[in-house]
Parts: C-alpha cells; structure tokens; sequence
C-alpha cells in the first residue's frame, strides 16, 4: 500500500508540473491572449489581421468605409451557407482556394456569426500545436484557427488522433478551421506519397488523412456573377468600387489586398537606384516557400540568399540600397494592406519571415537557383530538408544528388531514387529488397511503408526491363489495394498505370492504349486535367499513339500537353522538359529534323541546367540532334557530334554497359552509309 502510495503520488506530481509548464509555456504558443484559460473569446478579436486575414487598401476619401477593425464591409460569398452549417456542426473544416481568394475573411466572419462565445486559440508554430491542444482538452466551447493549415502538419503537428481527439469529445463544441492555398491542398491529397523516408513519409501519410477526413470547402479566386451583383451593392466603398473594375482579371479580394499592386512594386523595384536589394529579399523568401520551406524563413537565411538573386540580376550596377533599407521597405503595408514580407514570431529574438502568399501563386516566377536548394537543404531541420530535397528531384536534379550524395538526406529510399536517376536500378531494387528484408524481421512492422518499398521495387524492375517480374508485383499489389482502398483512391490509377506501361513493353499496344484511356477518364474525374499525374496519363498516350504509327496525332497531342505543363507545372518541371524532347522526335517522325533540331539545341542547356551535364537526358538529347542532323543531310556534323556524344559516355559508363556497343554501331552505319557500291 506504501509503495503504491508512493507511485500514486508520484503520478500526481507528474501531472501537476505537466499543467503548470503547459500553463507557463502557453503565452508563447499562441498569438492572441485572452481572460478565459488564456484564450479570448471570438467576439472580442478586434484585429482579424492578427490571425490572418489579409489587411485591405486603406480608403482615405470614406474612412468610415471601413469596420472599426479596418476591414472592407464583408461581402456575402457563395460558400458562406455551407461553411457555416459546417461550423455549427463542429469537427475540422477547411477553406481551399488561390492566395488572396478570401479564404480567412470568409473564415472569421463565419466564426464571428456562428460561434461568437467560443474561446479562439491561434497556435504561433507547428511546435506549439500540442500545447494548446492540450490547453484546450477541457475547454466547453473553442475555436482552434489553423491558417495556412500546412505550416501545422508534419512530424509534431495535426494528426488524425489530435483532431479527433479534440473535435469528438462528449459535451464539447470544437471547431477545428483551417485555410489552405490549393497548390498546397493538392501536395497532400494527391494520394501519391512523395520520396521521403519512413518518418518523413509517416508524417506525410498523417497529414494526407487529416485532410481526407475533413469537411473541405473550395472558395475560388474569381468572383462568381451573383457575387459580383451583390458587392454592387457596397460599391459607395470607393476600393470594393475600384475591385469591381478590375473584376474581369482579378478576384474582388486579391484587389482589396493590394495583390496586384504588391507584385508590380516587386517587379519595379529591380529597377536601377530603386530597391533591387528588398526585390531580392523577397525572391528569396518566395522561392523559399515554392522549394517546399512551408515555415517562416530566419532572417539571416534570407539575407545570405538574396545574394544569389541580386548578383544574377546585375549586381552592384544595379546601385542597391543598403540591407536595412532594403527590410524596411520590403516589410512596409501597401496603402495600408499587406507587405511584401511579413514578420513571423518574434522578432527581436528570432526574426523570422514568411513571403505574401499572392507572391508564391503568381504563374511567371523564373526556375529556383541551384544555390537556393543547396542552401536550403543545408540550412533546414531534417523534415524539411527531405520535402526540399524531393522537391528539388523536379526541378534541379543536380541538387537533389548533391543533398543524397552528401548524406544530408540520407534514406533508403531517396538513396534508391538516386541509383534509378543515373539508371542503376539493379542497385536501386538491392538496397530496397534489402530495406524490405528488414522491415519483415520487426515485430510490427509497418504495412504502408512496406507496401511502398514493394512498389518501388517492382517499378524500378520494370524500368530494367524485367517485365513478368514487375507484372506479378504490381498485379499483386493492385488486389491487394483493390481490397483496401476506395475505388477513386489514385493509389489504384498509380498501379494501374504501371500495369499499362508493362501491357505496352509486352508488345500489346492497344491493349495499353486502351489502359491509359480509362486512367484518363478516372484522373480526369479525380485529380483535375491540370494534375500532374494527369498531364503524365496524357502523354503515355501521346507517345503509344506515336508507336502505333500516328506521329501526326502524337505531335498534336504533345503540343497540347506540353502547353498545359508549361502553364500547370512551369517551364522548369522536368516533366515539361522531357515533354520537349518528345516533341522533337514527333517533328523529326513528320519530316522536319531542322525543326526537331532546334527544339533539342534550345532543350539541352536548360536539361543540363536541370539535371547536370552528365545526366543519361542531356546525352540522350544531345545524342538526338546527332541523329536529326544526319536524317538532314548534314553528315559531317552528325560524325562530329556522335562522336563527342560517344567520348562522354565512354568516360561515364561501364566499359562493358551495351549502350556503348549500340552507340559505335550506329556511327558505323553512318559513317559507310554511302560508301557502298
């Protein structure tokens, strides 16, 4: 009885210093403060731009315009009767829409209607998600606000048990309400893991099941025409008047915010003697966020990356304004709205720094730098070095081997993703195989992860050539997920496509055509056409109607997809690069190898740009204009150009690799084409 006393009290005394350091640490976790457990009430937020509803143009002729918290009166949005049915039923809800679509203002007036006594806790960071969870688990009513909700998933943020540990307990009312950029919103639901290891991965399957089981809202950027007859009706606010103007290019709230006019400073402060160093802050920032650094950025990040954007652009001809000149100006309001930058956290002691989202979603942004993703990876905790590390995978391949290379990353399966790049998938399939023989030996091993490594390995067999092998795998593997998952779960078109690229290497071209054409449909229906899966569906089909003999109809579709990439993925994706270069076998099939050479000769810096100058696609594609050349007529510069071809694969190959043998027989041919009598 003695000792159990003793253990008991020792319980107690475990308890009470874990309440009273969650009570100390909890002004440091969240953003506003309150009387009640800390937490003020939703109806006394005088300040929604505190949580982060985007600031408005100041309107100086009307002040009176504005709501005492200088807000734009709210214009009804066509969301609004859903969204707060769904706050009424409590759980978590989340607004997904374009920056600047309205997403937080329709989120605030929703509470401030529907839940106005309810306590709201704004956590400060991922790393203060628990403790105001767990400052909430005995609050009656509360609102938990989870703007830009992606900077709270990952190892230590939201997971599914959190949620529903807060949303489902008897006598409560909590509404769990995030907001969520759509580029963002489809990372996660794309249902296709990314490269990360096995913690990363969890983490990442975590966040992914949140979200499936939310109450998800689309909120889009342009206005709807009901929405725009209704915001007539406060037209006598000279900037909704203004907004309505601009209706037909922009979305009334992106207006309202000085988005338009934030990315027009930006790109007017390269300009000589004006503000080129603050223009160079704020790529740095941005391309932070685009590399997959969904946390606010350090300030001396920044500052030693800007060099980079700065130097590119011209450096000290540029005359730029000294670097605390250059912050001042990068983090001043527009008219009263946001700022190019906004501070994050504290900051005296830790300045930390986020780009206006607006910024990020702009469609014309110049390809990250290699010294950008190098230092990012170097710079970030190992949770997000992996993100932008596979990240990089698509975009600079070069950085991506170096963070492998350099064990920054170090995971089996980024390790393997490397090997099958440089087209070692017998080394590649070894060291998942052997991971895979691990992961059976645990006591409880994990389904998912070693569902994946299965996967990979049967991909990566048929990317060797090892048909049947793959085939049995994946036709495993499909049944298996069959039974699981859910019949639109993209995992099954994952699979499926795989499936088909073994019907295609198997000989059976319709056969996989036809594959590919319901894959289509389903992504089609699923993701959206401008999907990245998707958009690679389109071009299997492309290139199967090419090998089916059509290069006419192949060129036409390739133009097509090629037009979409460029617009969906950006002209730096490795994706629209490879589309290219398909593009310039289609021309050369039609009858045009100069115009298929132009097409390579202007491919290949930005491929060797992407994926380094020793990459098996830079050869490949520099390798094709040999050909094309030949097929034109130019014999001496197609010897010339195989030959310097040959000299780099000799050097980077295995001098027994069949790829050598295949090259110098096809510069024989070449070379006595003609010589015959």
């Amino acid at each position: 009885m003695v000792a159990l006393s003793a253990a008991a009290a020792g319980w107690a005394k475990q308890w009470l210093d874990q309440q009273w350091k969650l009570r100390r640490d909890l002004p440091g976790s969240i953003v506003l403060h309150g009387h009640a457990r800390g937490f003020p009430h939703v109806r006394d937020v005088a300040d929604p731009v505190l949580i982060g509803v985007h600031r408005a143009e100041t309107s100086a002729e009307h002040p009176q315009q504005s709501r005492a918290d200088g807000l734009p009166r709210y214009i009804p949005r066509e969301v609004d009767p859903e969204l707060r049915e769904a706050i009424r039923r409590g759980g978590l809800v989340i607004l997904v829409g374009e920056s600047t679509a309205g997403k937080s203002r329709a989120a605030f007036e929703g509470i401030r209607t529907q839940a106005p006594d309810h306590l709201l806790a704004v956590p400060s960071s991922r790393e203060a998600l628990a403790a105001v969870a767990t400052s909430l688990s005995e609050v009656p009513r509360a609102v938990l606000w989870l703007d830009e909700l992606e900077r709270f998933l990952g190892p230590g943020g939201l997971t599914p048990a959190l949620a529903a540990g807060l949303a489902t307990k008897p006598g409560r009312e909590m509404i769990l309400l995030g907001t969520m950029r759509t580029a963002e919103y489809e990372r996660f639901t794309s249902r296709e893991p990314p490269a990360p290891g096995e913690q990363d991965r969890s983490a990442w399957l975590a966040s992914r099941d949140v979200l499936r089981a939310a109450h998800t809202i689309s909120l889009n950027r342009l206005w709807s025409p009901a929405e725009l007859a209704r915001a007539e009706r406060f037209a006598d606010d000279s900037r909704i008047a203004r907004a309505l103007g601009q209706a037909a290019a922009f979305g009334i709230a992106e207006t309202l915010t000085a988005g338009p006019t934030l990315v027009r400073d930006w790109r007017n402060a390269w300009n000589v003697g004006t503000h080129p160093r603050a223009a160079a802050l704020v790529a740095a920032a941005v391309d932070c966020r685009r590399a997959g650094l969904d946390a606010p950025a350090p300030h001396d990040l920044l500052q030693d990356l800007h060099v980079h954007y700065l130097e590119a652009r011209g450096g000290h001809t540029l005359r730029p304004e000294p670097i605390d000149e250059a912050w001042a100006w990068a983090l001043q309001p527009v008219h009263g709205a946001s700022s190019l930058l906004i501070p994050a956290g504290s900051i005296s002691d830790d300045p930390r720094y986020l780009a206006f989202d607006y910024l990020i979603d702009q469609p014309d942004h110049e390809p990250i730098p290699p010294e950008t993703w190098n230092l990012l990876v170097a710079r970030t905790d190992a949770s997000h070095a992996s993100r932008i590390a596979s990240e990089a995978f698509w975009r600079v391949r070069t950085a991506f081997h170096a963070a492998v290379d350099s064990g920054a990353v170090a995971n089996v399966y980024l390790q393997a993703q490397a090997l099958a790049d440089r087209r070692d998938y017998i080394q590649a399939i070894r060291i998942l195989t052997a991971e895979l023989d691990t992961s059976d030996q645990h006591q409880n091993p994990d389904a998912e992860w070693r569902g994946t490594l299965r996967h990979q390995i049967a991909f990566y067999h048929l990317q060797a050539g090892h048909i049947e092998q793959a085939e049995a795998a994946f036709l495993q593997l499909l049944a298996e997920a069959e039974e699981a998952l859910a019949p639109e779960d993209e995992y099954l078109q994952v699979v499926r496509h795989n499936l088909g690229a073994c019907t295609r290497r198997r000989g059976d071209l319709p056969g996989a055509l036809a594959q590919f054409q319901h894959i289509l449909t389903n992504r089609e229906q699923h993701l959206g056409p401008a999907a990245v899966n998707t958009l690679a569906t389109r071009g299997t089909i492309a290139s199967i109607i090419g090998e089916m003999g059509d290069a006419a109809e192949a060129l036409r579709l390739t133009r097509q997809i090629l037009a979409d990439e460029e617009r969906a993925l950006g002209p730096d994706h490795t994706n629209t690069l490879s589309t290219r270069h398909s593009l310039a076998g289609y021309l050369a099939e039609t009858g045009d190898p100069g115009a298929a050479i132009d097409v390579l000769q202007a491919l290949v810096p930005d491929l060797t740009r992407a994926l380094g100058a020793e990459h098996p696609d830079v050869l490949d594609a520099r390798w094709d204009i040999a050909r094309y050349q030949a097929r034109n007529g130019n014999k001496p510069a197609a010897l010339r150009q195989f030959r310097e071809v040959l000299a780099d694969q000799e050097r980077l190959l295995d001098a027994h690799d069949p790829r050598l043998e295949q090259a110098r027989q096809e510069i024989e041919d070449l070379r006595t084409q003609g010589n015959e009598h």
